[in-house]
């Protein structure tokens, strides 16, 4: 296959040479209430990757991102891990043929780290992408949770936007009797 970035031929969507040069990940944690949120990079700088989420191509994209960058954190983190945990992917419900917050928890997922599909579903489909917190704060996505209580989750979500979405997702989850160690995403669309 082609580089996305140069074009040149990569048995991945993004040659070693661009990995290095134009992905250099910048890890950053933001607090959301009470929840860290921890990002590998500014939105800005890997937003046209992320846009082709509902596309084919796309699956590959979020598979590539999971496995370099979101993968290794979690192995580390594991190691620390005294009882297993669940990876909680945000609203995997398959749009454009799958799930890119599945797709990532597949690719993601190491020993004590297991993901939890289809437990975390948003009643509301409303899109936000483009949208004011205000628009956002008006239009919550109403989540339900189906899965086991007294667990301990990390929530998966590709971007972060105004962190309303995995505070909301956080708030269902803690009132389900779900313990939320923290959120990792892809990137943060945050300006500064």
């Amino acid at each position: 296959m082609r580089c996305l970035s140069c074009r040149g031929w990569s048995r991945d969507v993004i040659c070693p040479v661009c990995r290095e040069t134009l992905l250099a990940p910048k890890v950053s944690t933001r607090r959301i209430g009470s929840m860290d949120v921890v990002s590998f990079f500014r939105y800005q700088n890997i937003d046209q990757l992320l846009l082709s989420k509902h596309k084919a191509l796309g699956y590959r994209i979020y598979r590539f991102f999971g496995r370099r960058y979101l993968r290794p954190f979690l192995q580390a983190f594991a190691e620390g891990l005294e009882a297993p945990a669940h990876l909680l992917p945000v609203d995997d419900l398959p749009q454009g043929g799958y799930s890119h917050t599945a797709a990532m928890a597949h690719t993601v997922a190491v020993e004590k780290i297991r993901p939890l599909y289809g437990a975390l579903r948003a009643q509301n489909r409303v899109r936000y992408a483009g949208k004011s917190l205000r628009f956002r704060l008006e239009n919550p996505r109403d989540f339900h949770y189906s899965g086991p209580k007294g667990v301990d989750v990390i929530l998966l979500d590709d971007i972060i936007t105004t962190g309303s979405t995995l505070s909301e997702a956080k708030q269902v989850l803690t009132a389900g009797g779900v313990n939320v160690l923290f959120a990792l995403t892809i990137a943060d669309a945050r300006e500064n």
